[in-house]
């Protein structure tokens, strides 16, 4: 028999065994008339991902409208891991916040003791690590944490301002790839209040940290790859010692953190921002209250901001230079991408949006002293960048069931979720849906209104739900607020012939884009 043949008869057994595997994982929905992916189709849509011919968002999008009447459906299933897409949001709800404890984590696929950074981070972290993590580091995110804040990111805004002023003073106009520019202003707030100095990668386009930045978003070949091995082999990454960050890019961060912390407490410096604030928990001090920095929450308007879980842990988390290190980077590359995309679809809708432009011009002009809390009291601003994430939030979030759950869909059907199953939360097209947003390709951010806003809060999640929710989307929502605020006090949006006449995404395996670049004027405001 020759080599090809018995090629193809092993081919032909995996073929059988997966498809006898994902049969037998999923016979129950047959008995409840359900239906349910078949394991081509998913490998189908795996292969169309990973050769850049259709997005996530198209991939998860085609699944949802599939399964249309269904609460639940399962997912492709790789040997006896299943995955379960859940439509109905009243059960995304009970799943990811009254049923937690059965959800905590994101990911079975990364150890935090096979990569020093990428495993100790906050958002891979699992279990009893996990919640000493997060039960460390929630004080950092709290309102009156960023009013401590606002400062250094107000200054860094300022800058961008005056950026701009040169540009127009030196080529008689402001014409700006938003990409471009909101990276690299995002990298440079992100430096001053996370890692505590100035970067100046607006003007320095040579700046060391915004390389360190191009090696993050835009992964080589090789860091793609070994990405992939720590995703489906483990044994291999161990085996051959691999890293997912760069050893320079490594080197750089314990500089910028590890070091930097210890120069500070040598010497006794302090300075508003995050290294300060991980040094107090270091020290057991984090908690403890600020009568400087004291917010009354209830007066603000930032809808979209994550709601505060109490997350009990048994022990404190003891603390490691590779710890640090794993916050500080996952704080900038997560920061640094979800600042810059949304300032991106921000800068976009208002230069389209003339309308709604002026009216949060009006609430700009309205406010006499910039502060955090007059900032974040403009209830239209906050109305209009809960619209853009509402149409531009993650495909989806997953969980993993860490001890057997039985979901109720009504209608006498219960699903057995098994310890290592998986749950997946389709937002993006739950906040495309007509059922839960009317017209939902209308830009319309009149929905976030006082009136309104209480009709869509069960179906919401631009920054995830339950306790795994982004711990940081204060602090990204003050970023984007103090800019839009110091641009518009000087200038106008204004869409040219170089701006798109619709935002679609790209494909992509490493960063999220558009398949256009967003091109937009600046424009001097009349007597600014």
């Amino acid at each position: 028999m020759s080599i090809t043949l018995i090629f193809i008869w092993i081919l032909i057994f995996l073929f059988w065994f997966v498809y006898r595997k994902y049969k037998k994982n999923f016979d129950e929905f047959e008995s409840y008339g359900l239906k349910y992916m078949k394991p081509w189709e998913g490998v189908g849509s795996f292969f169309k991902i990973m050769l850049l011919k259709i997005t996530m968002f198209d991939a998860v999008e085609d699944f949802y409208r599939k399964f249309s009447g269904q609460k639940v459906a399962p997912a492709l299933s790789i040997l006896n891991q299943r995955v379960f897409l859940i439509r109905d949001p009243t059960i995304i709800k009970q799943i990811a916040i009254k049923d937690f404890d059965h959800f905590v984590n994101h990911d079975k696929t990364v150890d935090e003791n096979l990569d020093p950074v990428i495993g100790k981070n906050l958002f891979t972290l699992r279990d009893e690590s996990w919640r000493k993590m997060r039960n460390s580091l929630s004080p950092i995110f709290t309102s009156s944490k960023m009013k401590m804040m606002f400062g250094i990111l107000s200054e860094t805004a300022d800058d961008f301002v005056d950026f701009c002023n040169e540009k127009l003073e030196s080529e008689g106009k402001i014409e700006i790839d938003c990409k471009s520019i909101f990276v690299r202003f995002a990298v440079d707030g992100i430096s001053t209040a996370v890692l505590g100095f100035k970067a100046d990668c607006l003007r320095n386009e040579k700046s060391q940290v915004y390389e360190m930045v191009q090696k993050i978003i835009k992964p080589p070949s090789s860091g793609i790859f070994k990405i992939l091995i720590f995703v489906f082999a483990k044994w291999l990454y161990k085996l051959l010692k691999l890293k997912v960050l760069p050893p320079d890019v490594y080197e750089f961060f314990k500089a910028a953190i590890v070091n930097v912390m210890k120069e500070r407490e040598e010497k006794g410096i302090f300075r508003p921002d995050v290294i300060e604030l991980l040094m107090r928990a270091k020290r057991g001090q984090l908690a403890a209250a600020d009568k400087n920095n004291e917010v009354n929450e209830a007066e603000l308007s930032n809808f979209s901001a994550n709601p505060e879980y109490e997350v009990k842990s048994k022990n404190s988390i003891i603390w490691t230079d590779d710890h640090f290190i794993a916050q500080g980077h996952l704080f900038f590359s997560a920061g640094l991408a979800t600042s810059s995309v949304v300032l991106e679809t921000v800068a976009y809708y208002l230069a389209v949006n003339k309308n709604y432009q002026n009216e949060i011009i009006k609430e700009v002009d309205a406010v006499e002293n910039p502060t955090y809390e007059a900032i974040h009291k403009m209830k239209f601003l906050d109305m209009f960048i809960s619209e853009v994430l509402r149409l531009w939030a993650s495909p989806f979030l997953n969980r993993e069931c860490n001890k057997d759950y039985k979901m109720d869909f009504g209608d006498g059907i219960v699903i057995n979720v098994k310890n290592g199953d998986f749950v997946q939360f389709p937002v993006w097209s739950i906040h495309h849906d007509e059922k839960y947003f009317p017209n939902p390709e209308v830009f319309d951010p009149y929905r976030f209104s006082d009136e309104r806003k209480g009709e869509i809060l069960n179906y919401y999640m631009p920054f995830g739900i339950g306790p795994r929710i982004c711990i940081a989307s204060r602090f990204a929502l003050m970023e984007v607020k103090v800019l839009i605020f110091k641009i518009l006090s000087k200038f106008t949006f204004e869409a040219c012939e170089k701006t798109p006449k619709k935002l679609k995404a790209k494909p992509s395996l490493t960063e999220f884009q558009f398949t256009e670049d967003i091109i937009v004027e600046l424009k001097p405001r009349d007597g600014k």
